[in-house]
């Protein structure tokens, strides 16, 4: 189902009908902006991309609607973009206007975003300033914080000056190299 095609309309009997997975995430957000949030955002982006929809709460596979209003919406759009922009909040900005879509459901709204994959060179994305502490990825319905190891994956595999084949193994030496010729 693609949830930014202007053509269609949609209920909530539709969005019940989707399970949160690996690409996609429920936060309720009747209180403001999810707290947790910016730990979604990362985790999508550093895994494969993914949608967010705010305004409604997903509880043992149950969903509710929060039923927020054009003001609400307003409110979390101002957020959003507030936090994409602040180094402070997220380390990167990968949303465009396109990205981001309130729909109207009978008399209420919910706020979908739609989290690209960042390119090699652009991860980690992470919440803060220190990657090691504030990177995540995604894993069925979860996110989860990456350990020191992955990131520093992320960081080499963002070094585009040295690929991989160019890297001088540890251990390697020329007498096993030509060991190995025919």
């Amino acid at each position: 189902m693609d949830l930014f095609d202007d053509r269609k309309t949609y209920d909530f009997d539709t969005i019940q009908n989707i399970a949160e997975n690996e690409e996609l995430e429920f936060k309720g957000a009747k209180g403001g902006f999810p707290g947790s949030f910016w730990e979604t955002y990362s985790a999508f982006a550093n895994t494969n991309g993914g949608i967010l929809i705010l305004g409604v709460k997903e509880k043992h596979g149950h969903l509710k609607s929060d039923n927020l209003s054009a003001t609400d919406i307003d409110k979390l759009q101002k957020e959003l973009w507030s936090g994409v922009a602040n180094r402070n909040t997220i380390n990167l900005n990968l949303l465009n206007n396109d990205d981001v879509r309130p729909i109207p459901i009978k008399d209420s709204y919910v706020l979908i975003i739609r989290v690209p994959r960042a390119n090699r060179d652009q991860r980690p994305v992470h919440v803060g300033h220190d990657p090691y502490s504030g990177t995540y990825r995604r894993g069925y319905e979860g996110d989860f914080k990456c350990t020191r190891s992955e990131v520093q994956r992320m960081f080499a595999d963002a070094d585009l000056t040295r690929t991989t084949d160019k890297r001088i193994l540890k251990g390697c030496c020329r007498k096993s190299i030509e060991s190995f010729r025919c």
